[in-house]
This record gives C-alpha cells, structure tokens and sequence, in this order.
C-alpha cells in the first residue's frame, strides 16, 4: 500500500501527463501530432497557452491551492480554501484556464455569495477530481473526512452527481487503502446504500466494456470523452477495471484517448496512487512533473 503522499503525486501526475492532448477530441490527431503519448507535452489545445511540459492544467493548478490551504491551517477549512481559491483567480499573473464552472463560481463569490452557496451548476467531472490532498490530513472518522470531500467539491460545482462522484471515488481510494484491489474496491463501493444520484448503469457500462474486445481508446470513445459526468464516470472505471495492477498503462490509455483526460487522470492517479507507489511507476513521470518540488515541500510540512 502506499502512502498518501503517493495519493497526491498520482493524481497530479495523471493531471499534467494529460495536458499535452487535453481537450483534443480527435483520436487521429493526437497521434499524428504527438504518437502515442507515454511523457509530458505542452499543449495541443489553445485552452493552455502559457504552459509548457509537466506543469498542470487547470484542475492541478486548483488542486495545488487546496493542498497550499490545507497546509496553512493544518486541516480543511472551506471559507480558507475559497479565499485561496478567489484570490488566485484574481491574480492578474495566474496563467490557467478559466471553465465554465470557475467563471460561475467566481462571479457568484464577487456578487457576495458565501463558500456554500456560490457553486456553478456544472456536471463536469473535474469538480470531483480536487480531493486528493485531503488524504493527508488525520481525520478523527471516516464521515469526517467524507464530509470534506462533499464540501469541497460543492464548492464549485453544485450538481449532485459530481458531489457523489467525489463520493464515490473517496470511497474507492480508502478501500483500497484497506487492503482491497482495485476492482474489489469499485464493488464494495458501487454496492453501498448511499448513492441516490450516481446511476448503477454507468458502472455496469464500465465493467462491459472492460471485458469487451475493443481498444481502451475505442471504449472511451464509446462512453463519452466530454467532461460531462455521464460520459466520464463509466470510462475512469472502465480503465480501472481494464489495467487493475498497471496504473502507468492505464493512465497512458486516458491520455491517447483524448477529451477531458486530465480530469479523469486526477481520478485515476489518485486511486492508483493509494494502491501503488508512484516511485514504481515511470521514473520521468515524477522528476518531470514541474509541480514538484512545490508539492513535496508542502506534503513535508504537514504532521
């Protein structure tokens, strides 16, 4: 099992190894103008002007303010993290991608709405893929820690289906972190009572095409490459079910597969970080990733 550190540097890593492709749509073209991606790239896309190789999208970017705020108040504090999180969008020297959920959040938090009240109503995937840093943090229960998941993720995006997704996923990670493999873990937590809006069928699509024939890239394709939940939840675990043990060839087949990989790539690393050690995935992954020296400073700092 690894350590939560991993948990951390994983879904960072599944964040900026999809930023050469992320939001290329055409499958063709990501081969053609990058092969088969299997290190860090710039950007293809026009939505990442300013980033170069092993720096993060804007998902990453979100996360890293939210493992600097944890690490500035010792815990999870929401008024804290969206001060942060306001503070860093108004920066007229941040370079990251504005989405539609950070441009709706952000302006509902200028007009005067609390944290709690000031998310989009986005169903993008993303708005669940922040959570990883809240693994390093002692949590005196599991529902503690959950509720932080919830929190954060509510923040900028308001639909429940995002909210459970982060759920869901924070479940599957501490699972595994149990002793459980991956797939096992995708079955305990699809099988518990608490899930009123993510529906049975998305994972039951995940676990056909699993099994099926066709390529990573063509399954994706067929659940949805967008950042829309419906189509990003059953393809994250497809890929999980798919490669259960090979978390570096699972995250190279979200990134060839194209749309929204960094989101489902913070997903992913951050589970496959709980069950391996990212020192066992590719060496260039982590000495790579621009982030660095920044985020092992900061998981330093913390008890």
């Amino acid at each position: 099992m690894a350590n939560p550190s991993d948990i951390v540097l994983g879904s960072f890593i599944g964040d900026a190894l999809a930023l050469g492709p992320h939001w290329i749509y055409d499958q063709g073209q990501i081969k053609s103008q990058l092969g088969r991606v299997t290190a860090y790239h710039p950007p293809l896309a026009v939505y990442h002007q300013g980033k170069g190789a092993g720096d993060l999208t804007h998902y990453g970017d979100q996360t890293l303010v939210l493992l600097r705020s944890i690490v500035e108040t010792g815990g999870f504090d929401l008024k804290n993290f969206a001060t942060a999180w306001r503070t860093f969008w108004e920066n007229p020297d941040t370079i990251s991608y504005r989405d539609g959920a950070t441009k709706s959040t952000l302006a509902n938090l200028q007009a005067g709405a609390a944290p709690t009240a000031a998310a989009s109503s986005s169903h993008d995937i993303a708005g669940a893929a922040r959570i990883a840093p809240l693994f390093l943090l002692n949590w005196e229960s599991e529902e503690q820690f959950l509720f932080a998941v919830r929190e954060e993720t509510a923040f900028t995006h308001g639909s429940p289906e995002v909210i459970e997704a982060a759920h869901f996923f924070a479940h599957v990670a501490f699972a595994v972190r149990q002793g459980n493999d991956i797939p096992k873990a995708l079955e305990k937590t699809m099988r518990l009572a608490c899930w009123k809006h993510l529906p049975e069928a998305w994972y039951e699509r995940a676990r056909e095409s699993a099994l099926a024939a066709e390529t990573d890239a063509a399954a994706l394709q067929d659940h949805g490459l967008s950042c829309n939940i419906a189509d990003a939840f059953p393809g994250i675990c497809h890929l999980f079910l798919r490669h259960p043990e090979d978390p570096a060839l699972a995250l190279i087949e979200n990134v060839n597969a194209g749309g929204d990989s960094a989101a489902r790539g913070m997903i992913l690393g951050l589970v496959y970080g709980a069950a391996f050690p990212v020192a066992t995935w590719p060496a260039e992954w982590l000495a790579g990733l621009q982030a660095r020296e920044e985020i092992e400073s900061l998981i330093a700092k913390l008890p």
